[in-house]
């Protein structure tokens, strides 16, 4: 009897001990999971370009935009967006006469501060995935245009004049470059950028008619080089989606004090409605094997 009572309060204790440290487990393992949480999955393809690593590109934003939003709610990152820094970061606290931006430096004094606009953001992941070669494209780049900075035109130029990229140009009809795009397209094959080189390109898409098409074109590709109407907004794709970097963006959702987006944002790219004329320029490929899946 003595014997089966003491096996009983051995289970029973056991079984406390299980349940107890299960719990602990448990939250020890969510507090893990919350401190690494993962906004941008990972490329984990195989490269399908030549000369040219889209894995690479890929990954470089993915650590970034993730380094970003794990910081974005409970801290602060440090990067924040370039015009966020003029708009907001120099506005004064009535407090202690010190800037927004002198509060959110002293958060990360042991970290150099980054700021981000949309061209600096989509330049990271072309360098990446050309890596060494990239100090090439800023040669060519210099001969050019001399010390003047990186565009979207420019270095969309770049790409399709020296390293067999392909351009194309997706265009709606209530752009105000319609009629002269189809025009020089006919002519000439090139997209005309105002007082600049014209870029090659290889193929007209309509906005609003040629979705389908479009899809499956972007579908194909896993990293893209485009810009907007000129060149006003710069950004990549992944596939099917438009990566692009805020400049508005703040470092953190506290020093948000305007409501604007975050500083990186994710939009499919057939619903992508800010401008009315876009270059999208892909890497040659090594064969015509593609895949599209994360």
């Amino acid at each position: 009897m003595k014997r089966e009572l003491y096996f009983l309060l051995l289970l029973i204790a056991l079984s406390y001990a299980c349940k107890q440290k299960t719990t602990a487990m448990t939250g020890q393992q969510n507090k893990i999971i919350d401190s690494i949480k993962v906004y941008t999955p990972p490329s984990h393809l195989d490269n399908q370009y030549l000369n040219f690593s889209s894995p690479d590109a890929i990954n470089t934003i993915a650590n970034i935009e993730n380094a970003y939003f794990n910081a974005y709610n409970t801290t602060v990152s440090h990067y924040y967006g370039t015009q966020w820094y003029y708009s907001i970061g120099q506005r004064l606290y009535a407090s202690d006469s010190s800037t927004v931006f002198d509060h959110y430096a002293s958060e990360k004094k042991e970290v150099t501060l980054d700021s981000m606009h949309c061209t600096i953001y989509a330049v990271k992941a072309l360098e990446s995935g050309f890596g060494t070669t990239f100090e090439n494209i800023k040669k060519e780049h210099t001969k050019i245009w001399s010390d003047r900075e990186f565009a979207g035109w420019s270095l969309g130029y770049i790409l399709t004049k020296f390293y067999n990229w392909d351009a194309y140009l997706f265009i709606s009809k209530q752009s105000p470059e319609y009629k002269a795009c189809l025009r020089n397209f006919k002519t000439d094959k090139t997209y005309h950028v105002w007082q600049q080189l014209n870029i090659a390109i290889k193929n007209v898409f309509d906005i609003d008619d040629d979705k389908d098409q479009i899809n499956t074109l972007l579908k194909a590709n896993e990293f893209g080089w485009g810009f907007s109407e000129q060149g006003w907004h710069t950004w990549i794709t992944r596939f099917e989606y438009l990566k692009e970097c805020n400049w508005n963006g703040a470092p953190a959702k506290k020093y948000d004090v305007d409501n604007n987006k975050p500083l990186f944002l994710k939009t499919k790219f057939t619903n992508y409605t800010d401008y009315d004329s876009h270059i999208i320029v892909f890497p040659p490929k090594k064969n015509k094997k593609t895949s599209n899946s994360l």
